[in-house]
């Protein structure tokens, strides 16, 4: 294994390998073509912690036009966490839900925990340098269900650097067993709210770049890991872009379902343009053409302009507005980004992508948090098939929304909801394909709060998280944060699944 002092000199190293640059519309620089820092197997997941956290089964609720599986008890806040950054993922029998920086396992089937909390950088046990070392949070979770197997990451930002990106894939479809291990040294600049998407030729990266002294956003950057070689076990490459200081986040989009995108198609990268005067109001939309032997194939195309439908963002300009009951306080609703997961899907005769943010509905003192989504069809040119901003009432803020649709284009999207008089809680709405284009049927609360965020921080957990078992590609699962009491880093998370009656295996 190598040592930190090693990690930074092979880090160095690998900055020098294989870069060229070329600009799109003057945008985007690169591609940078780097070698993994190391990469080794880990010790079995099982023997690292027992479960020590076990979820009682919750009662099962019937309601119009979907039926919830599960409601359960997720991970509570560890001490010193002052949000979850909740994400999710379901596989062959397991579900696994990160929060900020650990992870538990649960069984599926009847929601009980089977193994953790297990803190991020666990499974780096033996690894070396700052995988191992550093537990920063910022962690991801995702289901490669062509290959059967989990694929986790988490960044390493110590001090001074070098900084880098974790990543884990499974051996095997059980979430307890051995990983392969890879350390990447993606960026010089501080990398944050890194998302991982998988796709059949990679495992595809977006993260914002940072200052390190100030953690100022300075640009945001897309990469490409080499999915084939990771499965395998063996020497892996990457491959990035960055956009200009001038452009926005991108979102790397995760493919969902049975059928594969078309041979060779590109990976998709979105970015809603928040320049004033610029883009307000657009969806940028990018192709992504990976090649790991060759630097010169290497391909970041766009953007391509999109027209939206006019929005504001729920709390413009990242100012706290979401508010709650019994307190001044008010919460952070994250609307200048594409939620976490933007979704794919080919249906044969056409591909679908869904995704989603929030957005102020009304103005003045009547202006609330809802939901937008969009399905878009032909991916490759994108166009708005549907869309729709979602506010069943004038009052609640709903915000931190995530969407994903079953293998008959069902679509389903969860989020937190929250009022002067509404304790912050989480809920979900869906549609079924025969329902009327640019509508979702009636609001589904999962679970109701019992208490709001209190103290000064105003922060907010950075996303819910939806996804769809990849066995029966019908039942949903979602995952989000919320308060039974109110405290300042008290926060409860649930597990969630539901399905619609029209979805059959």
């Amino acid at each position: 294994m190598k040592s930190p002092k090693t990690y930074f000199v092979a880090a160095v190293a690998m900055t020098a390998l294989l870069v060229c640059s070329f600009a799109v519309a003057g945008e985007i620089e690169g591609p940078v073509m780097k070698g993994e820092v190391n990469h080794a197997l880990s010790r079995a997941m099982r023997d690292l912690a027992p479960a020590t956290q076990a979820a009682s089964l919750g009662s099962i609720t019937k309601i119009p036009g979907a039926t919830i599986q599960l409601n359960v008890p997720g991970q509570a806040a560890p001490k010193g966490q002052l949000y979850s950054d909740a994400i999710g993922a379901v596989g062959q029998t397991q579900y696994v839900q990160l929060v900020n920086n650990q992870y538990t396992i649960y069984d599926k089937t009847s929601g009980s925990a089977v193994l953790g909390p297990i803190a991020e950088n666990k499974l780096w046990s033996t690894f070396g340098g700052s995988c191992q070392t550093s537990n920063n949070g910022d962690g991801t979770v995702s289901y490669d269900q062509a290959a059967n197997v989990w694929v986790f990451s988490h960044r390493a930002v110590p001090t001074g650097g070098p900084y880098l990106n974790c990543v884990a894939v499974s051996t095997s479809p059980d979430a307890t067993g051995t990983y392969y291990l890879y350390a990447f040294a993606l960026t010089n600049e501080f990398p944050d709210k890194p998302k991982l998407g998988v796709w059949p030729d990679g495992y595809y990266l977006s993260q914002d770049l940072e200052d390190p002294t100030t953690k100022d956003f300075v640009r945001s950057q897309a990469c490409a890991m080499q999915r084939s070689a990771m499965i395998a076990g063996t020497y892996a490459n990457t491959v990035c872009f960055q956009g200009s200081i001038s452009l926005p986040t991108f979102v790397t989009t995760s493919w969902d379902g049975q059928t594969p995108p078309p041979t060779g198609e590109v990976a998709f990268f979105w970015q809603l343009d928040q320049r004033p005067n610029v883009g307000r109001n657009n969806l940028n939309a990018f192709q992504f053409h990976s090649d790991f032997t060759t630097l010169a194939n290497n391909t970041f195309t766009g953007p391509v302009s999109i027209a939206l439908p006019a929005y504001t963002d729920t709390c413009d300009n990242l100012k706290p507005c979401v508010p709650q009951p019994g307190t001044t306080t008010v919460v952070q609703g994250w609307g200048d980004r594409m939620m976490y997961r933007i979704t794919y899907r080919n249906f044969g005769t056409y591909e679908s992508v869904v995704m989603a943010h929030s957005v102020t509905q009304g103005t003045g003192t009547s202006g609330h948090g809802a939901i937008r989504w969009y399905e878009f069809r032909t991916p490759l040119t994108p166009v708005i098939y549907q869309s729709q901003t979602y506010s069943p009432d004038k009052t609640t803020y709903r915000w931190v929304p995530s969407i994903a649709q079953d293998q008959y284009a069902d679509i389903a999207v969860g989020y937190s909801v929250s009022s002067s008089t509404v304790y912050p809680g989480l809920s979900y709405a869906g549609r079924v394909a025969t329902d009327k284009i640019n509508t979702l049927e009636t609001e589904v609360p999962l679970v109701v709060g019992g208490g709001s965020q209190t103290g000064t921080n105003q922060n907010w957990s950075s996303y819910t998280s939806m996804t769809v078992d990849p066995v029966d590609d019908c039942t949903f699962w979602y995952t989000g944060q919320y308060y039974k009491t109110g405290s300042l880093e008290g926060w409860s998370t649930i597990l969630a699944s539901f399905r619609f009656p029209s979805c059959t295996n």
